[in-house]
């Protein structure tokens, strides 16, 4: 029977979800050749919480017969903290049948195989979400320079080995969204004797330590890596490194520590990854607000503001994580603001813009915090009253 509830007072309610935000800006996926001796099968993209998964596969992580992803992984998991996952794509040996050229006949020939290239590796990995810092291991340089022009079109790192600042893979100060990484002990050092851990590991781990840390709270300079060996440069070699936007690792107080931080093209790493992470937190948040708020969000100052304040929320995150200054002061007391937002005017804004529903106009300007990295102090002693 009836409660007759209803017949005083009527209640509706609606679940309003939000959309998933599926970007992440913390993990690594490493590229490279499958195992020489498999066991069971390699997933197109695995996700390894610990080295013994990996193992398990066949991939063989120490000793001179291993594999460069076994290596690769063991060294980020070294890293402490170690990092939660990592992804890894294994680049086949196999082949798959592709569209050939045209035949004699005119006809394309559908039955011709061919290896699939890095970048189509990648772009099939671009299904599983989850990670954000591609490192390639054991490839060819071709293959290297695939993966840095592959990862340039995308909202991702890349970081690799280079062991030569004189003719490196690319060019400097071209790529923004790749960083290299010196191996080698010295520079006489021959390519055989460059210690496994250098030669596939050295980028990962430079990651991994990296990115433990909130986009915007971290710098990729001055982190201690361990399991692998630090390079012994004299000034010229070093200025050589800087010259080529090389990053390096040098031994400094007793710890191995990272120098450089930059991308190819001489942009900060910290930076790069840190506009990528503001960008999605304010796209999400913005067509969260459209998605969910209850009927529309109407073509008003007061809708305007709506999306003003979500701008302004992502802004002031952040700041929360140190990527974007916070309000200051000059000696004058005047106050400079971390970040300014710009909205239109509903009534400035012509009817036909306002059919389309395209909200237009919209800005902000955010003063970024950096990071120091080198100090310079000058004192004097004397014995005088000061």
């Amino acid at each position: 029977m009836s409660s007759n509830l209803e017949r005083i007072c009527i209640v509706d309610i609606s679940i309003a979800s939000p959309i998933s935000n599926d970007a992440n800006f913390d993990n690594c996926l490493i590229i490279g050749p499958a195992p020489a001796s498999p066991k069971g099968t390699i997933p197109k993209v695995g996700v390894f919480n610990g080295l013994e998964e990996l193992t398990e596969l066949g991939f063989v992580a120490v000793g001179a017969n291993a594999d460069p992803i076994g290596v690769a992984a063991r060294v980020a998991f070294s890293q402490s903290p170690k990092p939660h996952e990592v992804y890894v794509t294994c680049v086949p040996a196999g082949t798959i049948a592709v569209a050939a050229e045209n035949g004699e006949d005119g006809e394309k020939n559908d039955a011709t195989p061919t290896t699939p290239s890095v970048a189509d590796v990648l772009t099939e990995a671009l299904d599983t979400n989850g990670w954000y810092c591609i490192c390639p291991v054991g490839l060819t340089k071709a293959q290297v320079k695939e993966v840095i022009e592959w990862t340039e079109t995308q909202n991702k790192l890349c970081g690799y080995i280079d062991d030569d600042p004189d003719n490196p893979i690319v060019e400097a100060g071209i790529y923004m969204r790749s960083y290299p990484v010196y191996p080698k002990v010295t520079p006489e050092q021959s390519d055989t004797d460059v210690p496994l851990e250098n030669k596939y590991g050295m980028a990962i781990a430079m990651a991994a330590k990296a990115m433990n840390y909130h986009a915007g709270s971290e710098t990729w300079a001055l982190k201690p890596l361990a399991a692998v060996t630090p390079s012994k440069l004299n000034s010229t070699a070093i200025k050589k490194m800087q010259s080529a936007n090389f990053n390096y690792v040098l031994t400094v107080a007793s710890k191995n520590i990272t120098q450089g931080g930059k991308t190819n093209s001489g942009e900060w790493i910290d930076i790069v990854r840190f506009r990528d992470w503001l960008q999605n937190d304010m796209q999400v948040r913005v067509v969260n607000l459209l998605v969910t708020y209850k009927g529309k969000v109407p073509y008003t100052d007061g809708g305007i503001a709506l999306v003003q304040n979500q701008m302004i929320s992502s802004l002031k995150d952040g700041q929360k994580y140190g990527g974007i200054s916070p309000t200051e002061y000059d000696e004058d007391g005047n106050e400079i603001p971390g970040f300014v937002t710009h909205v239109p005017l509903a009534a400035n804004i012509p009817a036909t813009k306002k059919a389309s529903r395209v909200l237009e106009d919209v800005s902000f300007e955010a003063r970024l915090a950096g990071a120091i990295h080198m100090v310079t102090i000058k004192g004097t002693l004397t014995y005088d009253n000061l």
